[in-house]
């Protein structure tokens, strides 16, 4: 028995055929995580977007809230230069607690004698406002959720890196039957064999997405 019908040589197709088949499932598996890695990616920058705009809606109601602040101390702060007694505690009274908080804490610096005392409470570290942090908690939402969207990207783009090397796969696979020379096909499947072997220890250790 001689040519293509000899042991040697139908062992040789036989390798190719599993190289082949294996090759195939191997690139459709990456082409399908390379589509769920896709998804997820639009997913989290859908979210880190919605944060974001989340971030800059309390970030408005905070500088709408300290300008409301600002106003209530300015007209404190008039009549307690003018010795208006009752103007100032009408104002005092009606002190959000947060800026009661900071005022209190302002005036135990004697700001009116002590020239080192912070200009005014709202340079006080007690003066702050709820959206605050909500602010800060949108924004560090915001910020890891595109962290993890570009994590997501990158995995996509390894799972089509995947895919070429196992499309090239299937590429030696099928031009292997081409040549007649044992040597050369020997050698054609030896250097496929060797993609896939590296394609899937790279595939193995690249992170999965289901669903």
């Amino acid at each position: 028995m001689t040519g293509r019908d000899s042991g040697p040589e139908r062992l040789l197709e036989i390798c190719a055929a599993v190289l082949m088949s294996i090759a195939t499932v191997a690139t459709a598996w990456c082409a399908y995580q390379s589509a769920e890695w896709g998804g997820e990616q639009a997913f989290l920058l859908g979210e880190s977007q919605r944060a974001g705009r989340e971030a800059d809606l309390h970030s408005a109601l905070a500088a709408q809230k300290r300008n409301l602040d600002v106003a209530v101390f300015m007209e404190w702060i008039g009549g307690r230069a003018t010795g208006n007694e009752s103007l100032t505690e009408f104002y005092a009274e009606r002190f959000p607690p947060n800026l009661g908080v900071a005022v209190d804490a302002w005036l135990a610096t004697d700001p009116f004698t002590n020239p080192d005392a912070p200009p005014h409470p709202f340079a006080m570290p007690e003066y702050r406002v709820a959206q605050d942090t909500m602010v800060e908690q949108a924004t560090a939402l915001s910020e890891a959720k595109w962290a993890e969207a570009r994590q997501a990207d990158e995995n996509g783009d390894a799972f089509v890196a995947l895919t070429v090397i196992f499309a090239s796969v299937l590429f030696f696979g099928g031009i292997e039957q081409k040549f007649t020379d044992r040597r050369v096909r020997v050698g054609i499947l030896a250097i496929g064999s060797l993609m896939f072997v590296g394609g899937l220890i790279a595939m193995l250790n690249n992170p999965l997405h289901f669903g």
